[in-house]
């Protein structure tokens, strides 16, 4: 995801690991919806222990994205998808790693938008 982006990693509290269905840290008296990575790309490999969240914004919005691990920060150039992947909107572009790997680039508009949704969601029920 791009740097630029985000705010803050925090570790994602044992008692919001149960998926109690509560998405929402409490982040310095500041509700923050936050989104489990493994749900949406419907991971099946067993979670990290200690899951990290990764704060992110996007202009006054802010969404926590739940990760299994913190690799660090590379410095990438970062290319548009293709037309034929305009319609993946969880990704905005892809970039080639040192070691030949190639990285998608996380759309973070897009899913700061997405848990704003579920904040709102939240809000009306």
């Amino acid at each position: 995801m791009p740097l630029s982006a985000v705010e803050e990693c925090v570790e994602l509290p044992a008692e919001d690991d149960r998926h109690t269905g509560r998405n929402f840290l409490n982040i310095r008296d500041e509700l923050v919806p936050f989104i489990r990575l493994r749900e949406l790309f419907g991971t099946q490999t067993p979670p990290d222990p200690y899951q990290k969240v990764v704060i992110i914004s996007s202009g006054e919005r802010r969404i926590g994205l739940v990760v299994d691990q913190v690799l660090g920060d590379h410095q990438t150039v970062i290319k548009s998808l293709s037309k034929l992947h305009a319609d993946v909107a969880s990704f905005s572009g892809a970039t080639i790693l040192g070691d030949g790997t190639v990285a998608l680039i996380l759309d973070t508009a897009h899913l700061v938008a997405s848990g704003q949704g579920l904040d709102q969601q939240r809000s009306a029920s």
